[in-house]
């Protein structure tokens, strides 16, 4: 029984023993459980906390963006921050976000607070770059469609006739250049000529007053003014001479006559041989310039010759054919024949080349002028050798008819004279001349009636202080738009109004070139410089031109249109010119419009007057045509608002409508940009230079953690998070960026 009793006791020792360890096992289980659970709470709280944070800073800066200025917005479809200070209303977007509320028996899984936030705001309106991209965005559906079908629909019917016309235009203005220097050099050749021809004239007369086929004899005694004279007393001279030989010299009876009679011949001799010296010198010399003239118009004919063969490959032609091409919805093609006409206008040009056989012709009769002048020299050189001798009658005559058939041919006009022949085959080729000059006389005349008008607009400078103001005020900012996008400031770009017709035409040609080239790029592929002229136009005013109306018929003065020259009423023509004065952008734009009408009424007035044939004639009556109804079209457009396109186009073309072509010649973007910017600050109050289109955003958030920071410090580490536990407190870093 004793025995039993400590086996017993033993028993229970071993089972207290294996009931301890269970428990100390239990109890480390039960601690690594609790601490992995713990762990992993707080690690959903983190993860929870995480994703707020995100939510929360993309709404902090979202609710700074919000705030955009709507002045800017409403006036001209642009985004940008507002007055309100972005930081305040970050600080309390987040604020009244983690706020916890009143109760005091909520339980909060994630008592986040703000540890610290930062907001930066970048990229201002004012750039180029970021203002040209919010003109982009507000304008990409619209400015294609409208630049389509209110401006290429329009012109399209006359790409071809534009181009012939505009190709014509350049090919016979130089032309005509060339060709009045040419013919002013053939007539100047042929006065050469003609003044070396007369150039002889006093030498015939030293030679035989008036000229004749036979000397009669004449007693000694008489005047001796010419060599004639000398001859015909020869014979009594010789004879007077033999009688005295045979007298002593006391009785010789003709001394003084035979004295005076060779003083005479020798007076004569030296007058003849001073003369024939002067003329050769003189001739040499004209005849020498003649050749030089002829050589000029020769060159001046080649050159004729490669502008005709260069008139085919303008590169200018490709922008025409682009818009030609094109299949533009509600456009009608041209039917082509006034292009047709105005092509063959051009063919025309040949006839105005002078032959090699006429220009050979014209310098063979200068070296035969020569080739006779050097004749002239020798027959006087003979009757100089013969004067007061025996041959003397026969060496005047001789030298006589030599020099009065040189005359003759070079000098007095006649059926003989080869220099009126010549200018008689010239004046063949000169037919319309006339007519031409009288037209561009009409053209000079009605070019200085549109310059009036120009004059009359450039009148109301100066005529309001508070406009001029103004006017300085903008120009500050532009200056300043410039400096702060550092472009350099180049100036206006308008032009004012040609005074010759010829380069006025030629002018407006290039604009039309340039105007049809920009559509042919854009319709291949439509370009920024689109999308800012058609916001330009969209959201800025331009003038009233009926305002016009009374300057141009004479009824209006200058001081009453003073006050409707101010900026507000011709936005659009300053950020197309950009002048800083009332009258600088409206005649500019006047003499632009008019330009462009007189393109187009000159393509009709080649097709009006191609029946003239002398294709310089047409020209000049063309630009007539062209100027007269251009005339005509500026009071009407400042009557209605709007005018007739072209009489092969039917169609109405606004106001507006021009400012849009003119938008597309004058290419200066960036200062178009800088000149909108500045009008947007003076009528909104705004700088865009400080109001920002992008924000970045910082928000770090604190959360207290519940279980073993140390631990969630290290699986941060392990999972190569960037966040960091400071103390019980983990921290989340997280950024937002927005833009407009």
């Amino acid at each position: 029984m004793g025995k039993l009793r400590r086996t017993g006791k033993a028993g229970r020792s071993k089972r207290l023993s294996t009931d301890g360890s269970v428990s100390i096992f239990l109890i480390i289980a039960l601690a690594v459980v609790f601490m992995f659970v713990a762990v992993f709470i707080d690690y959903s709280r983190i993860a929870a906390m995480k994703v707020q944070s995100e939510r929360l800073t993309r709404a902090a800066v979202r609710s700074v963006m919000s705030a955009y200025d709507p002045g800017l917005q409403q006036e001209y479809g642009l985004y940008a921050s507002g007055d309100t200070s972005g930081d305040l209303i970050m600080g309390k977007v987040l604020n009244e976000s983690l706020n916890p509320g009143e109760r005091s028996d909520a339980f909060h899984l994630l008592s986040m607070e703000v540890d610290s936030s930062s907001l930066h705001l970048q990229r201002p309106l004012g750039e180029y770059e970021i203002f040209n991209r919010q003109i982009l965005e507000d304008m990409k559906y619209k400015a294609p469609i409208d630049f389509t079908l209110e401006l290429v629909s329009k012109f399209k019917p006359l790409s071809q006739s534009m181009k012939e016309a505009s190709n014509t235009v350049d090919v016979l203005r130089k032309l005509r250049k060339l060709y009045d220097k040419r013919e002013a050099a053939l007539d100047e050749m042929l006065d050469k000529q003609r003044k070396a021809g007369k150039n002889a004239e006093v030498l015939s007369r030293l030679i035989m007053d008036p000229p004749g086929t036979s000397i009669e004899d004449a007693s000694l005694g008489g005047s001796i003014r010419t060599a004639a004279d000398a001859a015909s007393q020869y014979e009594d001279y010789w004879t007077k001479k033999g009688e005295d030989a045979d007298r002593p010299p006391k009785e010789k009876l003709y001394t003084l006559s035979i004295m005076a009679y060779e003083a005479g011949v020798s007076s004569i001799g030296s007058r003849i041989s001073a003369e024939a010296s002067r003329l050769q010198r003189e001739n040499d010399q004209l005849l020498t310039e003649a050749l030089r003239l002829w050589e000029k118009a020769r060159t001046l004919n080649e050159e004729m010759k490669q502008v005709i063969q260069e008139s085919e490959n303008r590169s200018s032609n490709a922008g025409y054919d682009l818009v030609t091409r094109d299949n533009t919805p509600g456009a009608s093609a041209s039917e082509g024949t006034d292009a047709e006409t105005i092509q063959a206008i051009r063919k025309q040009a040949g006839q105005l080349i002078h032959g090699e056989e006429l220009l050979h012709g014209l310098k063979e009769d200068i070296r035969s002028q020569q080739l006779q002048e050097q004749s002239v020299q020798r027959s006087v050189s003979s009757l100089r050798s013969s004067l007061g001798g025996v041959g003397a009658k026969g060496a005047v005559l001789e030298a006589s008819r030599v020099v009065r058939e040189y005359i003759s041919s070079y000098g007095t006009s006649g059926p003989s004279n080869v220099v009126d022949r010549n200018q008689a085959k010239l004046e063949q080729y000169r037919s319309s001349d006339k007519e031409r000059k009288a037209m561009e006389k009409q053209a000079n005349g009605k070019l200085k009636e549109a310059s009036r008008v120009i004059s009359a607009i450039n009148g109301l400078d100066g005529q309001s202080q508070a406009i001029q103001d103004e006017f300085r005020k903008l120009q500050a900012y532009y200056d300043e738009s410039l400096q702060f996008n550092q472009e350099r400031n180049d100036g206006a770009s308008g032009r004012s109004m040609d005074d010759d017709p010829y380069d006025a035409g030629k002018a407006a040609m290039d604009n039309m070139d340039g105007m049809f080239g920009f559509m042919g790029e854009a319709l291949g592929g439509v370009r920024d410089e689109l999308f800012q002229n058609e916001y330009a136009v969209h959201y800025f005013q331009h003038f009233d031109p009926s305002k016009l109306s009374g300057i141009i018929s004479g009824s209006s003065s200058v001081d009453e249109l003073a006050g409707e020259f101010a900026i507000a009423n011709q936005e659009v023509e300053y950020i197309l010119y950009g002048f800083h004065n009332p009258a600088g952008n409206i005649s500019a734009a006047y003499a632009e419009i008019f330009a462009s009408r007189l393109a187009i009424r000159t393509m009709e007035g080649f097709v009006v007057n191609s029946k003239l044939g002398n294709p310089l004639a047409i020209l000049a009556a063309a630009l007539l045509y062209g100027i007269e109804k251009a005339i005509a079209d500026m009071i009407e457009l400042c009557k209605t608002g709007e005018i007739e396109l072209s009489r092969y186009a039917p169609v109405k073309l606004t106001y507006r409508d021009h400012l849009r072509i003119f938008m597309f010649i004058h290419s200066n973007n960036e200062k178009k940009l800088s000149r909108m910017l500045a009008l947007i600050r003076l009528n909104t109050g705004v700088n865009p230079a400080e109001r920002m289109t992008y924000a970045s955003g910082e928000v770090k958030t604190a959360m207290r953690i519940w279980f073993l920071p140390g631990l969630s410090k290290a699986l941060g580490q392990v999972f190569g998070s960037a966040d960091e536990v400071q103390g019980n407190r983990y921290i989340v870093t997280r950024t937002a960026d927005f833009s407009y």
